[in-house]
């Protein structure tokens, strides 16, 4: 064998193996602060990192995205900080707080007795009257299980008369309803595709069940546990729909809105 051919075949292979390392040293690089110009073959591993649960219909920027927020997760919890974790993770949502409005009160019909008003303040809109999702901390109680009752009837308001329906938990989680005390309102704020006011039921932003599910994680995660949100987000299929008059609503901006199909 010819020492001076064989001796370069040899430095050659060598140096393919040293640039093989350094490319991947540079990726490696790359991806230690994650960021936009990180590789697309490391998202794998720091979705794994992160605990994200990868949506298989997101686009390569979307789960860079979802990186850059989970890894940049440290803040304060304020408005602007919560707003910026939601739509960094892809979710075209902002944060609107229910403010308190001292001008609207509760009488007691129209009377008040001298300086004493009666009735108590309402200084917050009313959450239950906002579309949307309730997303909350875990419940606090429960409800016992699922029955198939004889009929409409059960003993008293304790005893179920039935059989037990499979496929539920037992007990079954009390359901989230917000309470109808004004005082309670100001714990409940909203998340709206309208950064200037709230979304009405055929305006909410559409979701998958995939993209559902890892909204509802991430904003458990990120907002205070004492404060409930209403989200104002569908799973429900959008399609082009016409009302009843023969028209398609039309938005205020003058464009063409679609109708939610199964709500």
């Amino acid at each position: 064998m010819n020492l001076p051919i064989f001796g370069k075949a040899l430095y050659d292979g060598l140096s393919e193996e040293f640039d093989r390392v350094n490319d991947f040293k540079d990726i490696a690089k790359s991806a230690t602060v994650p960021n936009e110009e990180m590789d697309d073959s490391t998202l794998e591993d720091l979705e794994y990192k992160y605990g994200i649960n990868n949506i298989t219909i997101s686009s390569i920027a979307d789960r860079k995205n979802r990186i850059i927020e989970r890894a940049s997760m440290g803040g304060n919890g304020g408005i602007d900080w919560l707003e910026a974790q939601i739509q960094k993770a892809g979710f075209d949502l902002y944060v609107i707080e229910n403010i308190s409005d001292v001008e609207i009160s509760s009488q007691f019909g129209d009377f008040q007795f001298n300086s004493f008003q009666f009735g108590s303040l309402v200084t917050y809109t009313d959450p239950r009257g906002v579309s949307g999702e309730i997303i909350a901390s875990s419940p606090n109680g429960n409800i016992g299980g699922l029955f198939t009752q004889f009929g409409d009837f059960q003993l008293g308001s304790q005893v179920q008369l039935g059989t037990i329906t499979s496929g539920f938990a037992y007990p079954r989680p009390k359901p989230f309803v917000i309470p109808a005390i004004p005082d309670r309102w100001g714990y409940v704020f909203f998340l709206s595709p309208y950064s200037d006011r709230l979304a009405t039921s055929v305006e909410l932003l559409a979701l998958t069940d995939l993209e559902y599910d890892f909204f509802v994680k991430l904003l458990l995660q990120i907002k205070y546990t004492r404060n409930w949100c209403i989200a104002q987000v569908t799973t429900a299929e959008l399609q082009e729909e016409i009302t009843t008059d023969g028209l398609i609503k039309i938005t205020t901006d003058g464009l063409e809105n679609v109708v939610l199909s199964n709500l």
